[in-house]
């Protein structure tokens, strides 16, 4: 703003200096005098008084160019520092994660993976390599790292080593299942969970190395078909999940829970904590449907509670309390 108001300036100082010099012949002599291009001048020769003003241009315009220059080169390079700092910066709070969820892919389905997991409590590292989608993720509150997914390098920048879960809902299937293959390699004891378009695409993702393949469309066609046939259950399992009323949850027990050794019936449960214990899925992978009350709980068991709003915390609570 301050320059072109100096442009005008010194256009009408021409033109009030110059004899017959028009609008566009002040405007013109200001442009070449600022620029230092040496062009002709207009008429042929400056009188005395346009040879001062004209000095007086150059001088002028030099120190606003060199003014504006140094403020966007300044604008330029403190955006580049700024992000590069940034970027180190979440570099190594990835690299200080343990136990995190690695989301390749942030698109419908993937994001709402992300920020539901990440409204849980959990460390999520978003992997896309579109600009836009990275910036969503880093709205979010996430971290992110940009970048295709199926490349080693990229994986290893999202903390891989140190992840417990990877969910990779890429756009097509051959690409969850590179991201399958090489996620299992680098990480045998990484529990993965991979989508599959096509429901063909299924076993060659656990092949590949995939803990569970979630189809959409397998899935959204057992829900339609259980909203007739069991309206009841859908509408119970839909308030469950809402956490309205009414929660599931699970708890695995470790080692140094005070819950292992104990029988259903000594914990009592439902009265101190509102919470039913529906399965219990044990280490070796067997899962008991109905548990007796007499059952003793072990390390490595993992309880289905349903109760009220806040009991799954309550038995956890309990299990470091007791």
């Amino acid at each position: 703003m301050i320059l072109l108001c100096f442009i005008a300036i010194g256009a009408v100082g021409f033109c009030w200096i110059e004899p017959g010099y028009t609008w566009l012949d002040g405007l013109y002599m200001t442009v070449i005098t600022i620029s230092t291009v040496g062009y002709e001048v207009v008429g042929g020769h400056l009188t005395q008084a346009g040879k001062i003003w004209s000095i007086f241009v150059i001088a002028g315009g030099l120190v606003l160019l060199t003014i504006v220059g140094t403020q966007i080169a300044a604008l330029v390079v403190e955006g580049q520092l700024q992000g590069f700092i940034g970027r180190r910066q979440l570099n190594r709070k990835i690299a200080a994660l343990r136990g995190h969820v690695i989301v390749c892919g942030y698109g419908r389905m993937g994001g709402r993976v992300a920020r539901e997991l990440s409204a849980s409590g959990r460390d999520v590292v978003v992997i896309d390599n579109t600009a836009e989608r990275t910036a969503a993720a880093e709205q979010a509150g996430m971290m992110f790292v940009m970048g295709d997914a199926q490349e080693e390098d990229v994986l290893a920048a999202a903390g891989l080593e140190h992840a417990s879960i990877l969910v990779a809902v890429l756009s097509d299937d051959p690409e969850n299942l590179f991201v399958t293959l090489s996620a299992r390699q680098e990480n045998p004891d990484l529990l993965i969970i991979s989508r599959a378009q096509e429901a063909a695409s299924q076993s060659k993702l656990k092949r590949a190395g995939a803990d569970r393949v979630v189809c959409p469309q397998i899935i959204g066609a057992n829900r339609m078909s259980d909203v007739v046939l069991r309206p009841a259950m859908v509408d119970f399992v839909e308030m469950a999940h809402s956490g309205v009323d009414l929660e599931m949850d699970q708890l695995l027990l470790g080692g140094n829970s005070s819950l292992v050794g104990k029988t259903l019936a000594e914990l009592e449960l439902p009265r101190r904590a509102g919470a039913h214990v529906v399965a219990v899925r044990h280490a070796d992978g067997k899962t008991n449907y109905r548990p007796d009350h007499r059952l003793k709980l072990a390390e490595g068991d993992n309880l289905i509670l349903v109760g009220r709003v806040g009991a799954a915390e309550a038995v956890e609570q309990m299990q470091e309390e007791d």
